[in-house]
């Protein structure tokens, strides 16, 4: 059962000519398009904060953009029983909560809606199935257009916060993003790249945060990458962490990256009004 019942609905401010008192009514049908806040985009967001979002680039910190963005905070974002192990049903997420506050953005009038971490993607069915307004889940929906642009022979590098955790349950993000078998693409994931890289990279969410050693740590796995894989086309990161560091990698690879701030801008551009 998913909590819709409580989804704040969108309502006119009006004034009662006779009584002089302000009433407020519930809006409906065509009567909604006409009233909105100028936020075209709905991003939504893990509820619990941590060190590294209030950095221009990071994807949840609003000023990352040159149009304004309404962020919704999913509360309890993952399966309480865990991401790997807890029911298939809602892969890894808690589903009830990511569809109840999608809902929500929605009734609030933006146009589109773009998920907070990348690992959604393996919720993207299931989230757009709820929706009459388009929904992204993660950079990895782009992973077949990139890939149409690529001369033949070359991969995508996916670059993500945990492989593991990308391909589990028989890698159904893979295959809810259209990442089909005879596309060839390396995903690496920042929990399995070299110790020391992977020791500061999960400095991510403590006190110990340290942008420009995360940075590095990113474009060593990065460059270890390209080095390994010498077909290696574009970079394409999964993480809604990683944009503050895409330039970085940029200069030290000489690849093209996208990730998930384009992504943003992309959408963007299909629904805005002006």
């Amino acid at each position: 059962m998913m909590p819709v019942d409580n989804i704040k609905k969108r309502s006119r401010l009006s004034l009662d000519r006779v009584k002089k008192e302000p009433v407020i009514t519930e809006m409906t049908g065509s009567d909604k398009r006409n009233y909105d806040f100028g936020e075209d985009i709905g991003l939504l967001v893990f509820r619990p904060w941590y060190n590294c979002i209030s950095y221009p680039k990071h994807f949840a910190y609003a000023k990352s953009y040159d149009f304004p963005v309404r962020i919704a905070f999913v509360d309890d974002p993952v399966d309480p029983k865990g991401f790997i192990d807890g029911r298939d049903e809602w892969r890894g997420w808690n589903l009830p909560n990511w569809i109840h506050a999608a809902k929500q953005l929605q009734e609030d009038g933006v146009k589109a809606i773009v998920g907070g971490c990348g690992l959604t993607g393996a919720i993207q069915s299931l989230i757009a199935a709820e929706l009459d307004i388009p929904f992204y889940s993660s950079t990895v929906l782009f992973a077949p257009l990139l890939h149409k642009s690529m001369a033949k022979g070359k991969r995508i590098g996916i670059l993500t916060v945990s492989e593991e955790q990308l391909r589990v349950r028989d890698n159904i993000l893979l295959k809810e993003c259209g990442v089909t078998d005879d596309m060839p693409i390396v995903v690496r994931g920042m929990n399995e790249a070299e110790p020391e890289d992977t020791k500061v990279w999960l400095t991510m969410t403590t006190d110990a945060y340290d942008k420009n050693a995360v940075e590095q740590a990113i474009v060593n796995t990065a460059v270890n990458l390209k080095n390994e894989y010498p077909d290696l086309g574009m970079f394409l990161l999964e993480c809604t962490e990683m944009p503050v560091y895409s330039e970085a990698i940029r200069q030290a690879t000489g690849l093209p990256v996208f990730d998930a701030l384009d992504m943003v801008n992309m959408v963007q551009r299909t629904v805005c009004k002006n």
